[in-house]
C-alpha cells in the first residue's frame, strides 16, 4: 500500500438491508475521515465484507466472495464482519493482533457484529500519514438507516437471532436526526431497516408507527419513507392507517415463507395464512395501489403436496410483485435440522419451480396493472438505456435520460410499457 495517495477502501455487502445500512454508515464515516471509498470492482488498499449466514448457501457465498476479493487485490487488507463471523467463530477466528500478519488465507482482520463500530477506526489507522480524499461519495441512491438490531424470535430454520442478539431499538430522536442528515445530502428516499423491524420500540416504550409518523412530520415533502421488511403479525392498525400517507411508500415486503398453517406452525412463525391475507386486504383498503414482495421457502421438513398447493394458491391470491423463492437446506444449530420427513431434493426443486412460475405470473400482472399510472420514482443510475429508478410501489422504472434526472432525486413519471421486469416511462415535467 503506497502512501502517496488517500487510502482506497472498497466495501462489499451480502444479505439483508440491515447489512447495507451498516455499510452505508461505515462508508460515510470513512469518507468523512479522508478515505477514498471506491467501488467493489476498483483497486483498493482495504476491502471490507459484511457477511450473511441466513442459509448454508449464504455462508458459501461469503467464502467465494473472500476468494474473489483476494484475487482482485492480492496485497489488500481484507476485513470480514457480519453474521457469518458470529455463526462460525472457530472458522473465522480473529488474529490476536488485528494489525499483525495475516493468519487466515483470505482474511486479515475479523470483527463480529458486536465490534462493527470499531471497523472505521481500524481502517482509518491503516491510512495514517496518507493524504486525505476530498470527495465524500454516497454509495447508494436511497439512504438506508438501521433503526433496530437483533431478534427475539426463534424461527426453527433461522440462526440469525444467535448472530445478532436480542432485539434493541435506536432512539427515535437519533433516527430522526440521521434521516434529516440523509435528506440534506440529497436523498429523496429513506429506507428504515432492522433485523426484526416490526419489533421497533418495544424495548424503549414506543413503536414503529410512532417512528414513521415522527419522520413524516419532520422531513420535507420531497422525501419519502420506505419500510424494508416487516412480518404480517407486526403490522398494527396504526401502520395500516399510515399506508394512506402519500409519502410512505405503498410497498410492503412481508416474508411469507409458506402458505400452509401446518408449515408455519412448524417454522414457529408468528402468523397464519388468514392473518397474512387480512393484513394484505387492510393495507390495500387504505391504498389500492399497494404492492407486496415476499420471501418463500419450499421443501421445509414435513411439507406435503397439500401444503405446497396452499403456498401456490396464496401467491396468486396476494398477487406479489416479486418473490424470493428458495429451498430449505439443513442449517447446523437450528431445530429444523432435527425434524423428520425431509422433502427429497427432486421434489423440492419441482416445488420451487412451480412457486417461481406463480410469482412470475403475478409479477407480470402487477406490471400490467401499473401501466398508464403516474409513479413517483427515485433514480438509482443513468446509462445508455436511460435513467433507472424505483417507484414507490417497488416497480423498477426506466425512462429516457434527461438533464432533470439526478441520482437520488425524485421525479414523477407515467408508465407507458412493460420491458422485461421494468416499466418504460416518460418523465413528467410539470
Amino acid at each position: 500500500m503506497t502512501g502517496d495517495r488517500p487510502l482506497r477502501v472498497a466495501i462489499s455487502t451480502l444479505g439483508c438491508k440491515v447489512n447495507y445500512a451498516e455499510m452505508a454508515e461505515l462508508a460515510g464515516s470513512l469518507a468523512a475521515a479522508g478515505c477514498d471509498v471506491v467501488g467493489e470492482d476498483d483497486h483498493a488498499d482495504v476491502r471490507v465484507l459484511n457477511s450473511c449466514t441466513v442459509t448454508v448457501q449464504a455462508d458459501a457465498t461469503t467464502r467465494q466472495r473472500l476468494r474473489r476479493m483476494r484475487a482482485l487485490d492480492p496485497d489488500a487488507r481484507i476485513v470480514l464482519t457480519g453474521c457469518s463471523v458470529d455463526a462460525h467463530p472457530s472458522r473465522y477466528a480473529p488474529p490476536r493482533d488485528v494489525s499483525g500478519p495475516r493468519t487466515l488465507p483470505d482474511i486479515d482482520s475479523v470483527f463480529p457484529n458486536a465490534r462493527k463500530g470499531e471497523i472505521a477506526d481500524y481502517v482509518v489507522s491503516l491510512g495514517a500519514g496518507r493524504p486525505l480524499a476530498v470527495a465524500t461519495p454516497d454509495l447508494r441512491a436511497r439512504a438506508f438507516i438501521k433503526v433496530q438490531e437483533g431478534c427475539n424470535h426463534r424461527c426453527t430454520y433461522c440462526i440469525v437471532w444467535a448472530a445478532r442478539g436480542v432485539s434493541r431499538s435506536v432512539p427515535t430522536d437519533l433516527v430522526a436526526s440521521r434521516a434529516r442528515e440523509a435528506a440534506a445530502r440529497g436523498h429523496a428516499e429513506i429506507v428504515l431497516t432492522g433485523v426484526d423491524l416490526g419489533s421497533y420500540g418495544r424495548d424503549i416504550g414506543t413503536g414503529l408507527a410512532r417512528l414513521v409518523t415522527v419522520l413524516l412530520d419532520s422531513l420535507d415533502d420531497g422525501v419519502r419513507i420506505r419500510l424494508s421488511s416487516i412480518n404480517a403479525n407486526d403490522v398494527t392498525a396504526a401502520l395500516v392507517e399510515l399506508n394512506a400517507h402519500p409519502r410512505l411508500c405503498s410497498h410492503w415486503h412481508m416474508p411469507l415463507q409458506s402458505g400452509s398453517d401446518d408449515v408455519l406452525r412448524a417454522m414457529h412463525r408468528g402468523y397464519r395464512r388468514a392473518q397474512y391475507l387480512r393484513v394484505v386486504r387492510a393495507l390495500r383498503s387504505h391504498d389500492p395501489r399497494t404492492e407486496f414482495t415476499t420471501d418463500i421457502m419450499v421443501g421445509f421438513p414435513g411439507e406435503s403436496d397439500a401444503d405446497h398447493r396452499d403456498t401456490v394458491s396464496l401467491v396468486d391470491e396476494v398477487g406479489f410483485l416479486s418473490s424470493h423463492v428458495f429451498r430449505w437446506s439443513p442449517r447446523p444449530g437450528t431445530p429444523a435440522t432435527e425434524l423428520p420427513e425431509r422433502v427429497d431434493d427432486r421434489t423440492a426443486r419441482h416445488r420451487s419451480a412451480e412457486v417461481r412460475r406463480a410469482a412470475q405470473r403475478t409479477g407480470e400482472a402487477s406490471r400490467q396493472r401499473a401501466l398508464g399510472a403516474v409513479h413517483d420514482v427515485v433514480w438509482d443510475r443513468v446509462d445508455t438505456e436511460g435513467a433507472h429508478g424505483l417507484a414507490a410501489t417497488y416497480h423498477r422504472v426506466v425512462a429516457s435520460a434527461l438533464e432533470e434526472v439526478r441520482i437520488g432525486s425524485l421525479s414523477r413519471v407515467v408508465a407507458n410499457a412493460v420491458e422485461g421486469d421494468a416499466l418504460r416511462a416518460t418523465l413528467l415535467t410539470s
